[in-house]
């Protein structure tokens, strides 16, 4: 059977390769950075700029779809002469345009929307560590990456520590192990005691950084998966676009609120109506 991975002889040519795949993690890392950050860019845009506004125009459609039901209803019963007194059209008039949203769009119109998808693998429980392995991250990433970011300990961009602190907040082990291998910098023949590794030692480091570099590449795919090629090459068309839809849709917004406000007018106009004994239909 063929050897597909190499045997190292000695503890130098060991601490070779985990440096070398150390090399390959920190490249892996500043890639997924800048394109998860770009990504989050454009889904905070798409959803500000076209999510919102689509909700809006949603509702505001439904508004004026209901108006619509209800002054054709309230007409065709003031022609059936099936009201008793104005009172009672009075009535009806006012309870549709006092009619309070329902809940899904009141909360629409607060800003909520439909929960978006997480980071592709952050939390997600499917990174292959196990409670160990997890625990390990978690204590070398105190130990090493926080003091290496954190202002009071170093001079890092908030930029650098708030990409730290969002993957320890979210429990993204994965980013946090990337992280961990960065900062940790080199491996040298002594381990952070001054104590000489064993070749047994190094063999283990060898195979945690090349299972680290594996889960970040796994990681890196997926975001890979979720961005498009615009966004990547072309962010700014992207961004261009995104506008152009935001400032069709408040177009459409804004023509039907018209509507709206017409069909609230000819509600009002029907008490009027009905007390001259009219069909509440407008003069031309």
């Amino acid at each position: 059977m063929s050897r597909l991975v190499p045997r190292f002889e000695t503890t130098a040519a060991l601490i070779q390769a985990t440096n070398e795949v150390r090399e390959q993690v920190v490249r892996a890392l500043a890639t997924y950075i800048e394109l998860s950050g770009r990504m989050r860019e454009f889904e905070d845009t798409f959803s500000a700029q076209v999510l919102h506004a689509a909700q809006q125009l949603h509702d505001i459609i439904g508004q004026r779809r209901r108006l619509e039901a209800e002054l054709d209803r309230i007409r065709t019963r003031i022609e059936r002469d099936g009201y008793e007194s104005a009172q009672e059209i009075e009535d009806d008039v006012h309870a549709v345009l006092t009619a309070e949203p329902d809940d899904a769009a009141e909360a629409a119109r607060h800003g909520a929307v439909p929960d978006a998808e997480d980071e592709p693998g952050a939390g997600d429980g499917d990174d292959g560590l196990d409670d160990a392995a997890r625990k390990r991250i978690v204590r070398d990433f105190k130990r090493i990456v926080l003091p290496s970011v954190h202002a009071d300990t170093s001079d890092a961009s908030f930029a650098v520590f708030d990409v730290a602190y969002s993957a320890y907040k979210a429990k993204d082990y994965v980013v946090m192990e990337a992280l961990v291998i960065q900062y940790r910098g080199e491996i040298g023949v002594e381990d952070d005691a001054g104590r000489t590794v064993l070749q047994e030692e190094a063999a283990a480091r060898l195979g945690e950084y090349r299972a680290a570099a594996r889960r970040l590449e796994e990681r890196l795919r997926a975001v890979r998966r979720h961005v498009t090629d615009a966004e990547v090459h072309n962010p700014e068309e992207t961004r261009l676009r995104m506008r152009q839809r935001n400032e069709q849709i408040r177009r459409a917004i804004d023509e039907e609120a018209e509507h709206v406000l017409e069909l609230r007018r000819r509600l009002e106009a029907l008490l009027d109506s009905a007390r001259d004994g009219s069909d509440g239909t407008p003069d031309e």
